[in-house]
């Protein structure tokens, strides 16, 4: 019987001590999926960190004007399992990209699809992510 209660404790400490390791935001509660933008434009930094990998693109609109973008992705993990690494995603490339807008209005996006220079893409869904040549 003891050995019952102490187990049911342990799993309560363990499910207890693991909340906060699973916090994270929701996907649709920043970004609204009917809202697509597509940026074309430089890239004008990189941080390739935990728990997602921001890219900020400089774009310049019709009039001149350059705005910098903020894009969330994926973990470093699944970028590099896509054949995505620090070094081919570098300052200073150009690229096109899909993604959905905030919907707080500011220049923030989620990548859906990049599309680089040279025409290679990475085509993002939840769940997967893949490199076509």
């Amino acid at each position: 019987m003891q050995s019952r209660i102490f187990g049911c404790l342990l799993a309560a400490g363990l499910l207890l001590a693991s909340a906060p390791a699973t916090a994270h935001h929701s996907l649709y509660a920043v970004f609204d999926e009917e809202q697509s933008v597509t940026l074309k434009g430089l890239v004008s930094k990189v941080e390739w960190v935990n728990p997602h990998v921001y890219l900020y693109l400089d774009v310049t609109d019709e009039s001149g004007k350059v705005s910098t973008w903020s894009v969330e992705t994926f973990p470093p993990t699944t970028l590099r399992r896509a054949g995505l690494t620090r070094e081919k995603l570098g300052q200073g490339e150009m690229v096109t990209l899909l993604g959905y807008k905030a919907r707080n209005g500011t220049p923030l996006a989620f990548l859906r699809k990049l599309t680089f220079a040279d025409g290679r893409e990475l085509l993002i869904s939840l769940g997967d992510i893949k490199t076509v040549k």
